[in-house]
């Protein structure tokens, strides 16, 4: 579909047939048998009559292309939304093997199992036979982009924005389905010379943590970010702007990791006091002491947010075994520690149950996914994501009734409730673990990863 569209696209993205994909069939199986297509089919039926048709727009796969002064879509339509989108174009006549309706704005042209939908300009260079757009990635889903420097040149930003917004020449997605779960590839290429220092972050030198000798938990992540670097950045761009960011980090180093662990059962009405989850934070530091007292003033500076009315709301507390507490207005308690190298942070009590239990080193889904990962890594992460799913399913239930309830009646969000957590639940059952890794490709960040899914 995408080698349709005329060349010169400045953006584009590309979804395959996966209604008709023989991994997905499992999974469309488990979508019905979960009630989620009768129920959602009823409510868009209901909420948008024959419209709803249109979300089958892309049923057998699309392309779309942007330019900088036009769009061109080409589909496979469902044949309800084929039907539909015929039934809404007026004054079709053929042109070049296609049926071909317009309004002031858009071209829209039918073949039998076709739609296009363009702006004029690139409608009419399709009728023509100009085509042959191509993708720099392929896969099963793809996305890539560079910003528009035209329209960049013209917002006028001052210097240091302005660089900034250059530094990203392109970048592009790329996933794969294969007979064993999927693989996807993150692309971002880097132009330096506007920026050197912006440049530097998305391309560091140095080895992350290795997340073997951390604990375990449901996932864990780790990278290199200059955060001195970072936030002296930072401050200067906000300068441009007559801004003023009161942000030292230059008691903290460049490594961080964090790792995500199971929590309680949800309470009955789906609500949790641990509004940041279960995680622990890892981050190196230079100096202990001021690494300490920087993220007090942080904290204490949140707390004033965090809090009705900006009353503040940020307590200490006593201590958790070697852990220092502190309560931060509505978000609740963090807990944290200081030691020669390194701040760690937990994010629950249950996150800090966690700090001192096995490492992943003795978890052998990670070490049979561990030795994908090259030496010049930059950064990683691992997770189990069949369990992650098992835990949103189970936390769902009760929480998405409350989040809808003002839009569906009460039998309606509840039904919507307990068929998406069963929907997850299947979905939980046929995924198991998942590996990312980044690599620094002389001026790209190139991201790799590998997840299981039992098809």
């Amino acid at each position: 579909l995408l080698s349709l569209a005329p060349q010169g696209a400045v953006a584009g993205f590309y979804l395959s047939d996966l209604g008709n994909s023989r991994y997905f069939k499992g999974i469309a199986a488990d979508w019905k048998q979960s009630g989620m297509e009768n129920l959602l089919s009823r409510e868009l039926q209901m909420q948008a009559g024959s419209d709803s048709d249109l979300l089958g727009i892309a049923a057998g796969g699309a392309a779309v292309a942007l330019y900088s002064d036009g769009f061109f879509v080409m589909a496979r339509p469902s044949a309800t939304a084929m039907k539909t989108l015929r039934k809404d174009t007026k004054g079709l006549k053929p042109r070049a093997g296609w049926l071909v309706g317009s309004d002031k704005t858009t071209l829209t042209g039918f073949s039998r199992d076709l739609v296009f939908i363009a702006t004029p300009k690139y409608g009419q260079l399709f009728l023509q036979g100009q085509r042959g757009l191509q993708a720099p990635v392929s896969g099963d889903i793809v996305l890539w982009g560079a910003p528009p420097q035209d329209i960049l040149k013209s917002l006028q930003l001052p210097p240091r924005t302005n660089g900034a917004a250059r530094v990203i020449k392109r970048f592009s997605y790329a996933l794969k389905l294969t007979a064993g779960g999927y693989t996807d590839e993150t692309r971002v290429d880097i132009n330096p010379a506007p920026d050197s220092t912006l440049a530097s972050f998305f391309l560091p030198k140095d080895p992350p943590y290795d997340a073997a000798n951390l604990p375990q938990g449901l996932a864990v992540s780790t990278g290199v970010l200059d955060f001195a670097k970072l936030a002296s950045y930072l401050s200067t761009l906000a300068g441009e702007f007559n801004s003023k960011i009161n942000l030292d980090l230059s008691a903290f180093g460049n490594h961080y990791a964090s790792v995500t662990v199971q929590g309680p059962p949800p309470a009955p009405d789906g609500r949790s006091q641990d509004v940041l989850g279960h995680t622990l934070l890892y981050v190196e530091v230079k100096d202990p002491a001021t690494a300490e007292a920087n993220l007090l003033g942080l904290l204490q500076n949140l707390a004033a947010f965090a809090t009705p009315q900006g009353k503040g709301g940020f307590k200490v507390l006593p201590n958790e075994g070697d852990f220092k507490t502190v309560e931060v207005g509505f978000i609740g308690k963090l807990y944290y520690k200081v030691e020669t190298n390194r701040m760690i942070i937990a994010t629950s009590k249950n996150a800090l149950a966690a700090v001192n239990g096995p490492t992943w080193k003795d978890n052998p889904n990670y070490q049979k996914f561990r030795i994908r990962i090259p030496a010049n890594t930059v950064g990683y992460s691992f997770g189990d994501n069949g369990a992650a799913l098992s835990m949103s399913a189970a936390q769902i239930g009760g929480a998405l009734p409350q989040t809808i309830g003002g839009q569906m009646d009460a039998k309606s969000s509840k039904e919507l409730a307990q068929s998406l957590a069963d929907f997850m639940g299947r979905l939980a059952k046929r995924f198991g673990s998942g590996l990312s890794y980044a690599t620094v490709e002389g001026n790209s960040l190139v991201s790799r990863g590998f997840y299981e899914v039992r098809w």
